[in-house]
């Protein structure tokens, strides 16, 4: 069982736990501290009981809560949370050693990163639950330092600083907590791809290289086109679409809300070993996107594809059938970046179109002036 494992990863005997507790008890001084023992003994003792993680820095602040043995995004629907992270960064907490006595005036927090609450971002808080509402932990965790590296740190409800050797980098962004790459598409896979009553076709040259160019709708449903798609806005289409499913990540995911999705912010996409369905909705300033996708039957193996990826963002093809399931229910947040290279084509001015407002007359100075 995964909390097993994290028992085995933290690695902490009795007796270790409570020799460290009693030097951190009897500190009363600079002087007296007992300069290697962890800053936070207990959690030895309760990692295999953990139930929920709450983090906050500025104004965010994500939960994640355990389900069994898997964890989930509380703050993002309860999406799936990657062990791994949960584990490293309980671990990371685990290995903060003490160095130093700090300040315990209140007013010098700010210095360290320390205070709370700090809108600013530099302080982050967590709080680990155990089968309790109260918390089992609850510490800030203020600026950090190398050579050696370390990071400033105290307990929630004490106003004592401390200097520790080790630190815990604390991230509230969701997508570091869940698998963030939803496709990475090698190029060639995709066929056609039709946005915006815009459609572009692929051929393929003699020694393999695969080429676009815009064609008619080949849909005769295919919703029209919102916007006037000049020569200008096709070339920049051309460059961008076929290959906008080449590393697609999310920033947030939620459940779906039923909203209407926006024809012209959505895309459909033919490929060699599927279909799918990129549908788009915006919610205030947010752009979100939800997947139909269907496998084609009498496809091609993408095993030989998918044996190369290596690292995330690889190029890989998913079995469609499964990418349907796993997604099915779910909408995702947009990046910034890949909202605007999807609206670049279509937002883009064409440098063809003269503006036919009349130039302002120049006014000359009369000699009274």
């Amino acid at each position: 069982m995964k909390s097993k494992t994290l028992i085995v990863v933290l690695g902490i005997s009795a007796a270790s736990v409570a020799g460290a507790y009693m030097a951190l008890s009897q500190s009363k001084t600079s002087s007296e501290i007992a300069r290697g023992a962890q800053f936070l003994p207990r959690i030895g003792e309760i990692a295999a009981q953990l139930t929920r993680v709450e983090i906050e820095r500025g104004m965010q602040k994500i939960s994640l809560v355990r389900d069994g043995t898997s964890w989930m995004l509380a703050s993002s629907d309860g999406y799936p949370v990657r062990f791994e992270e949960v584990k490293g960064l309980v671990a990371g907490l685990d290995a903060l050693k003490l160095d130093d006595r700090m300040t315990s005036r209140t007013d010098r927090h700010g210095e360290l990163g320390l205070a709370w609450p700090d809108d600013s971002g530099r302080g982050a808080r967590i709080r680990l639950f155990a089968d309790s509402d109260k918390p089992a932990i609850d510490v800030i965790l203020g600026s950090e330092r190398a050579n050696p590296r370390g990071q400033f740190v105290r307990r929630a409800d004490e106003d004592q600083c401390w200097r520790v050797l080790g630190s815990v980098s604390v991230d509230v962004e969701p997508r570091r907590w869940v698998e963030a790459e939803l496709l990475a598409i090698p190029d060639g896979e995709v066929r056609s791809v039709t946005f915006d009553g815009l459609t572009l076709l692929s051929t393929e040259s003699a020694d393999g290289r695969v080429s676009y160019a815009a064609v008619e709708p080949a849909a005769p449903l295919a919703a029209p086109a919102s916007i006037d798609w000049t020569d200008a806005r096709k070339a920049i289409a051309t460059r961008t679409l076929p290959n906008w499913l080449s590393r697609l990540e999310l920033d947030d995911a939620r459940r779906a809300k039923g909203i209407a999705p926006d024809p012209a912010l959505s895309l459909s996409y033919d490929m060699v070993r599927g279909t799918l369905r990129v549908n788009a909705v915006r919610d205030g300033d947010s752009v979100w996107i939800s997947f139909e996708a269907a496998p084609k039957e009498g496809a091609p193996s993408a095993d030989e594809i998918n044996a190369k990826k290596k690292y995330p963002g690889d190029p890989f093809i998913p079995d469609w059938k499964t990418f349907a399931a796993m997604h099915a229910g779910w909408e995702y947040k947009l990046p910034a970046w890949k909202l605007n290279s999807l609206e670049e084509a279509r937002n883009m001015p064409d440098p063809n179109e003269a503006s036919s407002a009349p130039a302002e007359p120049t006014q000359l100075p009369s000699a009274r002036d």
